[in-house]
C-alpha cells in the first residue's frame, strides 16, 4: 500500500491460488486510513510484472443509532455482585509439564544430512510473471468488506 509492504493485520488477508492464478487481498472492514494505492508486484530471476489500483473510502452513512444497547443500570450488579465475596482464581501453566515426545529422539536427528536441494531450472526455461487480469479501482463504503483480486501467470520459477 503506497509503496510499501501491507502492516500485519486481522481485518487483511492475502492470497494466491496456483490453480486460477488469481491474487485476493480481503480486507474485512474498510476504514479511511485504507485510502491509497494498492499494488501486486510478482518477481522471480527472469523478470518482475506489477499492476496498481486505487482505493476510496465512502464515510459511513448517517443515521447509526448510537444509543447503547443495554442500558447502563443493567451492568450494576456486575460490577458489584451479591455473595460471598470473590472467588479464588486457580492459574493452570499453559506448558505440559511433562513433555509429548521424548527430546532424546530428537537428538538422533542431528546426524541426518538435509534432502533438500535449491531448485535448478535452465536458463531457457525460465520465464518472466505476467499479469493477466489487472486490479481495478474501487470506491467502498466505510465499515464494508472489500475483495481485491488480480490473475497474474507466475512464470518460471514461481514468482514471489
Amino acid at each position: 500500500k503506497d509503496g510499501a509492504p501491507l502492516p500485519a493485520s486481522n481485518r487483511l488477508r492475502t492470497r494466491y491460488d496456483i490453480g486460477t492464478k488469481q491474487v485476493l487481498l480481503q480486507v474485512n472492514d474498510i476504514r479511511p486510513q485504507d485510502i491509497g494505492e494498492y499494488v501486486v508486484l510478482a518477481t522471480n530471476p527472469a523478470g518482475e510484472d506489477s499492476t496498481r489500483c486505487s482505493l476510496n473510502v465512502v464515510p459511513d452513512k448517517p443515521g447509526v443509532d448510537d444509543r447503547a444497547f443495554v442500558p447502563q443500570d443493567k451492568f450494576r450488579d456486575l460490577e458489584h455482585p451479591q455473595g460471598k465475596g470473590r472467588r479464588p482464581i486457580a492459574i493452570v501453566p499453559g506448558v505440559d509439564t511433562q513433555p509429548f515426545v521424548s527430546p532424546d529422539k530428537f537428538r538422533n536427528l542431528d546426524h541426518v544430512p538435509s534432502s533438500m536441494k535449491p531448485e535448478e531450472v535452465p536458463i531457457e526455461a525460465m520465464r518472466p510473471p505476467h499479469v493477466i487480469v489487472p486490479l481495478s479501482n474501487c470506491e467502498i463504503e466505510e465499515l464494508m468488506p472489500v475483495l481485491l483480486t488480480t490473475t497474474i501467470d507466475a512464470g518460471v520459477p514461481m514468482a514471489s
